[in-house]
Formats: structure tokens, sequence, C-alpha cells
């Protein structure tokens, strides 16, 4: 069976060269750059038309799963019927997947293998193969490898044989697309599984599927592992291992496009394709530090009402059950994560499995007694670089994430210019404390006002003459001195903008627990690029 990557075609020697490089042997013929053309119009919903004469009726184009081509899922395979030409005949690599309407002209360009940059910027990257199906008919079938935007017009062309249609993709009522969270991208060192997770509990079910064009046979069912992860699919070929399977040769495979297609719990199922990345990697045991115990190839700190994880050294999913949890986590090495909740002051008793990037799975109970409840006070929200007046319009937002009030005169907030003591006073359990200069103003106009809830703590002085642009990281330290919370240093948000946690138990050591957004002092935070 012929198969091709199909990417951006390459204008230069050296990106020829490259992409030769990257893909071989799947791409045997780099496209040439040609004069440039402007990308046309929007197509309109069902408009298949070109602009000059290309015979688009002896080329029949089927949607996997089926869907009308003016309403197609966002995750698809297009199927295309080559009557009367032979599988020598088809080159692969001027078959082209691309965003927006084309023309003749544009079709002539794949004909000559000439393409213009212009329109190798629209090119999405696709996978495409050959059948004949039955024996004498033949069938080209091209899977996008990331999903497709609602609402967009999108087309499938070829130079040779020459065609070219287009379809749209539904602007909603789509099916939810699950993202695949194993092996993790550029680390896989497996074509035999493959794992999707979303937010919502999926049906018991199993589907026999085979990854395409020439992959393994296996079955689709829930679970991260099983019994583990009720809001994940996996794919497991029935044999553990392919037998052509090397990183060297460079096979790109792809899952269905949708689980249980037609059915009222059907999913679309994330076309990145299964490729082996990496050898696999051993996860050995991490050193567990004082006040850690082991947990899996991790280690594990007990609290309250949460246990918090420090995983292997090497990126692990972890799928872990148990007190009404049914967590499933990709981790990347030496990383933390949160488990909660768990009921404080009782024995807890969880279910945990490991997967590393090769597929395979270590599987072990844990046992242990949480503590009494107890405060848990974090950085959640910093806004360093305000719009209004430096440094008397910055502020630090705490959030007491924990069971039982804090008193914050036990805290202090340091950064690199030294540390401020926070006033006597108690910060409820889900309540917000902004810690503020003396002359801050909350009704700047040119900031967001706290939220009225929100408890105001003004200090002598933030900082060592106020928090720095640049990028500092800041400490929350309790009365002993031990580091409770921290922010990590970034680079200079826009003014305006603050740098946020993602959710109170994001941990402190993840590039992903913070981000820049717009800011909402002493409130839940947003997530959100965009400045009013």
């Amino acid at each position: 069976m012929n198969h091709r990557l199909l990417t951006r075609p390459s204008w230069t020697t050296r990106a020829r060269r490259a992409l030769l490089l990257a893909l071989a042997p799947l791409v045997a013929h780099p496209l040439a750059c040609a004069p440039e053309l402007a990308a046309p119009p929007p197509v309109e919903a069902g408009d298949g038309d070109l602009d000059d004469a290309v015979d688009e009726a002896s080329v029949e184009l089927q949607i996997e799963p089926p869907a009308p081509l003016d309403a197609a899922p966002p995750v698809l395979r297009l199927r295309v019927h080559l009557p009367a030409v032979s599988a020598e005949d088809v080159d692969l690599a001027r078959v082209l997947v691309i965003r927006g309407k084309i023309g003749a002209a544009h079709v002539r360009q794949l004909e000559q293998g000439e393409p213009s940059k212009a329109l190798s910027e629209r090119v999405v990257p696709s996978l495409a193969w050959l059948q004949e199906a039955p024996p004498g008919d033949l069938w080209l079938t091209v899977a996008p490898l990331a999903p497709l935007v609602p609402g967009e017009t999108y087309a499938v062309a070829g130079g040779s044989p020459s065609f070219s249609h287009h379809i749209q993709i539904a602007a909603q009522g789509a099916t939810p697309v699950l993202p695949r969270i194993w092996p993790p991208a550029d680390l896989g060192a497996s074509l035999t599984l493959g794992i999707w997770c979303g937010d919502v509990v999926l049906p018991e079910k199993e589907a026999a599927v085979t990854l395409a064009p020439d992959g393994p046979a296996g079955e689709l069912r829930r679970g991260a592992v099983d019994d583990l992860g009720a809001r994940c699919l996996r794919f497991e070929a029935e044999s553990p291992t392919h037998p052509t399977a090397s990183p060297a040769d460079g096979r790109h495979l792809v899952g269905p496009p949708a689980a249980f297609p037609g059915e009222p719990d059907a999913v679309s199922l994330d076309p990145r394709p299964f490729v082996l990345e990496s050898e696999p990697l051993h996860a050995a045991a991490a050193v567990c530090e004082a006040g850690e115990v082991p947990l899996g190839p991790g280690c594990a700190q007990v609290a309250d009402d949460r246990i918090h994880v420090r995983s292997a050294e090497v990126p692990l999913l972890w799928a872990i059950a148990g007190e009404g949890l049914d967590e499933v986590v990709a981790v990347p090495p030496g990383e933390r994560f949160v488990l909660a909740p768990l009921p404080p002051l009782a024995p807890v008793a969880l279910d945990v499995a490991t997967v590393d990037n090769a597929g395979r799975v270590a599987r072990q109970t844990f046992s242990a007694v949480t503590l009494a409840p107890m405060p848990h006070v974090v950085i959640n929200e910093v806004l360093s670089n305000p719009r209004g007046a430096e440094p008397s319009q910055e502020w630090v937002e705490l959030y007491n994430d924990g069971d039982v009030p804090a008193e914050l005169g036990r805290y202090v907030l340091a950064d690199v210019g030294g540390e401020t003591e926070l006033p006597s006073t108690l910060l409820e359990p889900g309540a917000y404390a902004l810690v503020v200069n003396e002359v801050y103003a909350p009704e700047d106009e040119l900031d967001p006002s706290p939220c009225p809830e929100a408890l105001l703590l003004r200090v002598p002085k933030l900082g060592n003459h106020g928090l720095s642009n640049t990028g500092e990281p800041l400490k929350l330290k309790d009365g002993g001195g031990a580091v409770v919370s921290r922010s990590p240093a970034l680079p200079e948000p826009k003014a305006g903008m603050s740098l946020a946690r993602v959710e109170p138990r994001a941990p402190d050591g993840s590039p992903g627990s913070f981000v820049t957004t717009w800011p909402t002092p002493g409130c839940v935070n947003i997530m959100s690029q965009e400045i009013p």
C-alpha cells in the first residue's frame, strides 16, 4: 500500500533537504516555488466550482464519518474515488488539503509541481494513501493531522491526476473532540497504544479499529488503563509490538476519526499521528525527600484533603482512582501534581497506574492517613505592570484553598528586594486578599477594581521599589520560614496584564500553572488575553 505524509511544500534547497531528511521515505517528491497567487475569497456552503473548467464530476468525494460536504466534522478522512486510474499514475506528494477555496490556476500549480508560497502556507498537514476496494477500483484517502476549524472552508486537491473538491466544516453541532494526551508529542515510542481524554464520563463500549494506512489492529475501549480513567478512551493493539516499527523508518499512522460514529455518545478523536520519535524511557524510582513517601515511581507528600505528587524523571501518564477520585494526568519529567479532594484525617486507599512513553503499564495500590484540616494560602495572581501608576497600583492576590481560616499575620511575602510582613487578619476558606501599597486606589479608572468581597491588606511597600515589570519570583513564607507558595519569574507582561494561576491547586513548579491574562483582583481567575 502506497502512502505519503503531506506537509507544506518547501521553497529552498535547504528547506527541500530538511523536508527529505525529516519525512523520508514517506515524501519522495518535494515541490518547488512558483509566483504567488492571492488567496481566493471564502467558498459558500456547498460550492465546489472552480474558476476554470476542471472535471470534478468524474471524481467522487466521500467523508468519513459520513456527513454532508457543507457540514463536515472537524476530524475526518476524505475519500476520493479515482475511476479508471491506476495506482502508478497517482502522485501522493501532489495531493494536498488546503485551507480556503482554490481555483483552476491553483490546481495547475499542483499539476506542474510548482505551488506558490501563498498556496503552500495554506496547506494542512495530512497523511494520504491508496486502496483498491474492490480490486481494480482505486480510492485515495486523505487524513488531516489536526482538527479543522469549524465554519471554515477547505479544499482537497491533486495534481496527478488533477482534481479538486471543497468542503465546509460545520460551524456548530459537531461532536466534541477528545485530545490525545498519550504518548506525549515528540516522545512517542509506541505504535500500539493511544489515549484520548476529555471532560465527561464516556460509555463502557468497545470497538474494533485498525490504525491506518497499514498499522496494527486492536480495540478502542474506555479507560486510560483497565478500570481507571472513565473520561478516557484508549486504543490497544492486539499485538504489543509492530513488526516493522522503528524510530528510523519515519512511519506515520492515524487512528479512527471518531469513536462510535452515528451513535448519541459519538466523539471525535484528535488525529495527531502515531509516530516513533523516541526510544522507550524507563521510569526509575524517584528519590524521596524528607516528608515524602514513595508513590509508584514518584514521591508523595500527604496533607489534609490532598496529596502532592512528584513524578519520576521521565514523562509519565498517571491514572489514579479511589476515595471519589478518577484522575488521569500526563506529567512531564520531575513535575508535580495534586490529588484532591480527599477526606481529611482519614485513611485513604488509591489504585495507581503509570504508563510510560512506550505504553508499558505499572500498577500498585497506595495507602495513607491524611492530616487534620489546615489552611492552604497560595499566591494566586500578581499585577506588577498596571496601566495605572506604579508602584501604587500594583498588587499580589492571595487565596485560601484550605478548609480552615488562615491567620495572615503569620506569613511573609518575599521577593528579590526583601520581605514584607502581612498584617494580622483571618482569611476564610475560599476567600481572596489583595496585598497592596498604602496609597493603592481601588477605584482607579485604568485598572480593574477589586471584587467587593476581597480583603485589602495595605502594607508600607511591595518589593524594594515596587514589583519588577521584567519578571521576578515571589514567595509566601509561613512563620517558620518555610515557603508555602510561590509565583515564577516570567517575561514582562503587557501593561495591564496580570500573572495568574490557572487554578488554585496548580502546583508551583509546573510551567503551565501560571499564564498572563486580564486581571481579576479578588475574584476567580479568568484566562483571557484580551484587555477591554
